[in-house]
């Protein structure tokens, strides 16, 4: 399976669709921005890129990357489609590797004040997801499978902090996935124009400990945003995980990409 040839050309067709999507409004970002981990609660009109690798060398490395698809179907309903998504383990090539869920959501966010430029402004959404695996391997992948995923999504901005959350319960409807809910939140700060911190800290119950048993995990991230132009964005975090169960923490190493298409078509790309 040509993976690299297949991501290439799904993002270079989306590139290509550009103007058609630049007519849509602005995002609604409410003057927050995106965070790693947890989906923002605002609907708009980009491409996110995203990749993951742990820093396990004892278990070879596992590694993920992911195109996400956003898009406005009006001011407060919008779409999501995560796919590909590339499951991977380290040596590339040798070691098993997978295409992972195909997921699609709709969010519906009825609630929204303020913008970008007052002192306070929010958002609270909701979202239902569903992921559908056609080539499970739970030996390889333990605790990823078929699902459908419930959840409520806030933005809250007071100046210059922000926090901003995700809270669900996912449902499995294949064996190999989990049921259990999780609890994201983040607090986050914007430095200046083009930088931004966020600290999130993820809990969830959908785990899978070192017995293939479903438990409680926590996650850490600190992390930095970089608006590189208007349209274009950078997150870089280290995350701090636990597993239930397990007396080890581990620590993985995250990027994303964000592309928005805007209104303005004048503003560098």
């Amino acid at each position: 399976m040509k993976i690299d040839g297949l991501l290439w050309r799904l993002t270079m067709t989306f590139l290509l669709l550009q103007p058609l999507a630049a007519s849509a409004d602005d995002d609604q970002d409410m003057g927050m921005a995106r965070v790693l981990n947890i989906e923002e609660p605002w609907v708009e009109n980009a491409l996110y890129v995203s990749s993951s690798r742990d820093n396990n060398s004892s278990a070879g490395h596992a590694w993920d990357l992911g195109l996400e698809w956003d898009a406005e179907l009006g001011e407060d309903l919008g779409t999501e489609i995560d796919a590909p998504v590339v499951l991977a383990t380290q040596p590339i090539g040798r070691a098993p590797a997978v295409l992972a869920p195909l997921a699609a959501g709709l969010k519906y966010v009825p609630i929204h004040w303020g913008d970008g430029d007052s002192e306070n402004a929010g958002v609270i959404g909701a979202e239902i997801e569903g992921g559908w695996w056609a080539t499970p391997q739970p030996a390889n992948f333990p605790g990823v499978g078929s699902s459908v995923t419930e959840q409520v999504l806030i933005g809250l901005r007071r100046g210059t902090y922000w926090i901003q959350g995700q809270y669900g319960i996912t449902q499995r409807v294949s064996a190999d996935a989990r049921t259990g809910w999780s609890a994201n939140t983040s607090v986050g700060h914007r430095l200046s124009e083009d930088w931004v911190v966020h600290l999130e800290l993820d809990l969830n119950r959908t785990s899978v400990d070192a017995f293939g048993h479903t438990a409680a995990g926590m996650v850490l991230t600190p992390q930095v945003g970089w608006q590189i132009t208007p349209r274009w964005q950078m997150v870089l975090g280290e995350s701090l995980s636990r597993i239930e169960g397990q007396a080890s923490l581990e620590t993985a190493t995250s990027v994303l990409f964000e592309y928005s298409f805007v209104k303005d078509k004048d503003d560098p790309i």
